[in-house]
Formats: C-alpha cells, structure tokens, sequence
C-alpha cells in the first residue's frame, strides 16, 4: 500500500486538509472476532470477508442508482435533516447577486448551543460554522439560504457523494485463490534451529522472565527477629523472658 493511500502527510490534499482515520483502520469491523487467531487464520478472514464485500457494497450502489437516486444515502439524509432544521431560521439576503446570506436561528441546532447568526458565502462555498468547507455538502444554514432564493441545493454537494464515483470503488473484485494443496511451495534453502536458551526449564523452580527496576529492591533487614523481646539471634521458645 503507497503512502498517499493512507497517511495525510502524503495525500497531496485529496482529504481537504482535514485529518480522518487512516484506510488501514477502516477495515476493524471487517476482522471483528479474529483478532486472537493465528496470523493464517487472520489473513484468510481478511481476504474473504473484503472479497465478498465487494460485490455486496456495488449491488447497493447499482439498486440505489436504478431507483432513481444521485447521491449516497448518508448525503441524502443528511440533506433531509438539514431542511427540517433549516425551516427555523431566518435568512437576510446580503448581496444582489444572491450569493452571500445572514442567517440567524431562532432555535439553536444543539441545545447546548444559544441561537447564532452565521454568514453563508456561495459564491466560494464558505460557511462560517465551516461545516461546509469540512463536509463539502451543504449544512442546515446553506440550505436555508438556497431555500430563501429558490437555489437547487444539490448544485453544492460534492461529485464525490454521488453514486457514480463510489460505485467505481466497489467495482473492484478480488482474485479467487486456489486450493492449498495446488499451491507451489519452493524448498527452503536455510534449516530452522530453536535457541535452547528461550526453552523452559523442565524440572526446578519455574524462573522469572521479569525485568525487574528499582521497585523491586527490597530493603537490608536484621534476619528473623524473636516473637516475644524483638531481638534477633534466637526464636520464641528458646527466648529467656
């Protein structure tokens, strides 16, 4: 895997400036429950749940494609949502080009949140909460301005929510491996020898591997000390008190 794929430092701003998770973290639902398997076991689960992903997640575009829809669900929610929240908000027109907007909740979106006032530039799709800047489809206060000046709001929604596009990345197919038992194995050229040393002490006292530090320093004591007068040399029934 190239480095562009999947650290930022080498996106060449693919991801907008905004830090998001890193591919190879994406794939943890896929290996759920094989995380204490052995390393064959872990690849083999790797290979066959992606392989069979594939074609599951590009049916689901091609069904959402043939009913009718352009963008992803998600997007599409989202744009449901927004409008719901964009009819309690109050929009000023700011420039005669109907381009740049005010606008002021009457409600606040969170309720941790008092009522704003944002500006709304669609002119660079700016917004100042950056909602839209981030997410690159139009927030509630964006929907709310293109609603006030009759605006198709999908005009704003990047092409990289659309169908077409994610289709084009569940069109990948894995290869079908073959049998294990098809498989050309080259001879070793080098033997294997185990380090007696790492073996385990078959009789005796087990010995600990710890690595041990400061605490584990114990403190210089007297010896044993007589039950009844505290002093050392002898023990309690040989104690003359």
């Amino acid at each position: 895997m190239e480095f562009w794929q999947w650290a930022q430092g080498y996106d060449e701003g693919f991801r907008y400036g905004q830090m998001t998770t890193n591919l190879v973290k994406e794939i943890n639902a896929v290996l759920l429950k094989t995380r204490h398997l052995p390393i064959s076991s872990i690849f083999s689960a790797t290979f066959y749940r992606l392989a069979t992903l594939m074609p599951k997640m590009g049916q689901q575009q091609v069904n959402q494609m043939e009913a009718g829809h352009v963008f992803v669900k998600h997007v599409r929610d989202a744009i449901i949502a927004n409008r719901r929240m964009a009819r309690l908000m109050n929009v000023e027109v700011y420039s005669q080009c109907n381009e740049t907007f005010c606008v002021t909740e009457t409600i606040s979106c969170q309720s941790s949140i008092p009522p704003r006032s944002y500006g709304v530039d669609l002119r660079n799709r700016r917004y100042d909460c950056r909602r839209f800047q981030t997410l690159h489809y139009p927030y509630a206060h964006v929907v709310a301005a293109c609603a006030k000046v009759s605006l198709n709001v999908d005009q704003f929604i990047d092409e990289v929510y659309t169908l077409e596009l994610t289709l084009c990345v569940w069109e990948n197919e894995f290869p079908v491996l073959p049998d294990l038992s098809t498989w050309k194995v080259p001879r070793t050229t080098f033997e294997l020898i185990p380090d007696k040393g790492l073996r385990r002490n078959s009789k005796g006292r087990p010995q600990s591997s710890r690595i041990r530090n400061e605490m584990d320093i114990r403190e210089k004591s007297d010896g044993k000390l007589c039950g009844v007068c505290r002093l050392a040399g002898h023990n309690r029934s040989k104690c003359l008190l």
